[in-house]
């Protein structure tokens, strides 16, 4: 999983998430000739992982029969195997004989995470709401099929129809002759690789980058490098975003100054050398692609910040999934195959995963929201002063001196230019403080503060009186995707002016 490649600046990185193709298992129960299929099944598996671009692994149930082929058939080849449970493990216990379940403890003990899809359902539900998971988490499914038509709910049939609908890659392999099927092949070429996650593992390296041997400091690692990048990115691009506005301002001043002084052609051929500039430099420095980098950069650190807050969770769990930001899929994959790895780190208690997510998450974005609600605060009352102050001054400049030529018939001489242009000065540098206002957004971004901080401290209130699992984790997703949702809409533009420009 660790390798060294050159980042995009040119800089040697060795952090970066593994690419992953998860393979998918729905087949039949009774099979005419149960060592034929294991065969198949681990000669397609053989040639997946010859070819894959990454790590290869299995998605699928235990049930007797085909998935359990499959599932020893990925230790067989040394394929990390997620098992999806359709019923608690008392429960689903009861479709097999003692042999059989033997067989699945040892499959169970194996695996590299193990997650129960059902609950109070009826039986078939289960199973079919199962095997829907097991489309869901997969890329590409394998089906052990006769071609007959399911006798109930949650069938083989049923199973391959979705993911075809879906347009998942499908193949069939039929469980008596051994053909192989294809469907939707053209998804198949892009299986393996995925740009979103080939640009964001190239990004350079953090100073903090030791310590990547185990999956979970991997993973710590690579949110390191990533947050770092997105914190670079996002205070050049606002020092940026001024900089026209400000070379505007100028562009007016020198003009206006040419209208007066002895000098008319060069005031004015500087003023409009900076005016060309104003209206240049946007695409000079690059400030979209600034913003797009921020966006991506950003959303992608705080996806990840999300996903190592549930790190010690039982299972898997996704507060914002692939569905809200699929360019981000294959990071999301590939970040809940190593936590699946993560032995070393094991599952906390609900006590030590709640007391954790609430001193390390919540205490810290609390802290973080209070904080930058103070200083947008401070800030846009700056610049509303500065604002204020030069209107004051531009004005009383004015005044002055229309009270005195008008009024008072006071001969200013060559002050009076030089007070004309000081109020064009005063005004020229309210409209800069009013716009930098604006750009920087100051006053929504301190009203979104603290209407996050109240809402959260509300849910941090819930964490603390809760005793269950389902509840702990429904709270903190509802925390983590209002953490997320603003990230999520300007990922949102990026992506629609992306699909504009093609």
């Amino acid at each position: 999983m660790r390798k060294m490649t050159e980042g995009t600046n040119g800089v040697e990185t060795s952090v970066q998430l593994p690419a992953t193709l998860a393979i998918g298992f729905t087949g039949h129960r009774l099979l005419h000739n149960e060592a034929n299929c294991r065969q198949w099944i681990c000669d397609f598996l053989k040639r997946k992982k010859a070819s894959a671009k990454g790590v290869v692994y299995g998605v699928s149930s235990l049930a007797a029969g085909g998935d359990l082929l499959f599932a020893e058939s990925c230790f067989e080849l040394e394929l990390p195997l997620r098992v999806l449970l359709p019923l608690p493990v008392e429960e689903f216990q009861k479709d097999f004989d003692d042999l059989g379940w033997t067989r699945v403890e040892q499959a169970l003990s194996k695996a590299a995470s193990v997650e129960v899809t059902g609950g109070d359902q009826p039986r078939e539900e289960c199973y079919y709401e199962c095997g829907i998971e097991t489309v869901l988490q997969s890329q590409v499914l394998l089906a052990l099929w006769n071609g007959v038509p399911a006798e109930g709910l949650g069938g083989t049939e049923d199973i391959v129809t979705f993911a075809n609908e879906l347009g998942r890659p499908v193949v069939w392999l039929h469980s008596t002759t051994g053909e192989a099927s294809a469907f939707n092949e053209q998804c198949d070429e892009e299986l393996g690789y995925d740009s979103e996650l080939e640009f964001l593992n190239h990004l350079p390296d953090s100073n903090a980058t030791a310590g990547t041997d185990s999956p979970g400091e991997l993973a710590q690692a690579w949110f390191r490098k990533v947050d770092l990048s997105a914190t670079r990115s996002a205070p050049r691009f606002r020092r940026l975003a001024a900089i026209p506005i400000v070379f505007t301002a100028a562009a007016a001043l020198f003009s206006g100054a040419g209208s007066w002084a002895h000098s008319v052609g060069r005031w004015l051929a500087v003023g409009t050398v900076l005016g060309i500039l104003a209206a240049v430099l946007p695409a000079l420095l690059q400030l979209k692609k600034h913003q797009i980098l921020w966006a991506r950069t950003r959303t992608a650190a705080e996806v990840c910040r999300s996903v190592l807050a549930f790190w010690s969770a039982p299972a898997p769990y996704n507060a914002i999934g692939p569905e809200v930001v699929p360019e981000l899929s294959g990071m999301l994959m590939s970040l809940n195959l190593l936590k699946s790895l993560d032995r070393e780190s094991g599952a906390a208690s609900l006590a030590e995963f709640k007391d954790r997510y609430r001193r390390e998450r919540v205490a810290g974005q609390i802290d973080y929201l209070f904080t930058h609600a103070a200083q947008s605060d401070t800030e846009a009352l700056r610049y509303r002063k500065s604002t204020w102050t030069c209107i004051g001054l531009a004005i009383a400049l004015n005044a002055l001196l229309f009270a005195g030529v008008r009024l008072f018939a006071i001969d200013f001489g060559a002050g009076k230019q030089w007070m004309a242009l000081g109020a064009s000065i005063a005004f020229q540098i309210a409209t800069v403080a009013g716009a930098l206002l604006a750009v920087n957004d100051c006053d929504r971004r301190r009203q979104r503060y603290r209407e996050l901080l109240h809402q959260i401290e509300k849910w941090d209130a819930q964490l603390a009186a809760l005793k269950t699992w389902p509840s702990v984790l429904r709270v903190a997703g509802k925390i983590e995707r209002a953490l997320l949702t603003e990230l999520i809409e300007w990922r949102s533009l990026i992506r629609n002016h992306t699909q504009a420009r093609k």
